[in-house]
């Protein structure tokens, strides 16, 4: 039986909520849409993003992971915390590497990153995660 976007998200999350990852950041796993827009947490956010029908079910689900800037020198310039980026990175490639779920194949798509997000005074590290999904 095929599954929606919505359902897809919704099982990768659970999969995800109950991983490591948890333990890992120090603020809450959400869903897409779902993180507060005035978060100033270190937080998770799984958001499907694309995929394809057929007898094999197969897209893409993002992880983004917000750390909030650090203030640097006398004048309080934020920054990046490139430390706790370094190591959110290495923890969710790990993570990504090892996740199991009993309806998916779930593996890292892409080279996990960082990237500003300068309107809240965050960086957020990037995980796209592609899964298959036999629908037979």
């Amino acid at each position: 039986m095929k599954k929606t976007g919505l359902q897809i998200q919704d099982d990768i999350f659970s999969v995800i909520d109950t991983s490591s990852l948890k333990q890992t950041i120090a603020g809450k796993i959400y869903k897409g849409g779902m993180r507060p827009i005035n978060a100033k947490t270190e937080d998770a956010v799984v958001t499907f993003l694309t995929g394809l029908n057929g007898q094999i079910q197969t897209g893409v689900v993002n992880v983004n992971i917000y750390v909030p800037d650090i203030a640097i020198g006398s004048d309080g310039q934020l920054v990046c915390n490139i430390p706790r980026c370094r190591t959110l990175e290495i923890a969710i490639l790990q993570i990504a590497e090892a996740l199991k779920a009993s309806e998916y194949k779930i593996y890292p798509d892409n080279v996990v990153q960082t990237f500003p997000a300068p309107e809240i005074s965050q960086h957020f590290i990037n995980a796209r995660l592609k899964f298959e999904r036999i629908t037979f």
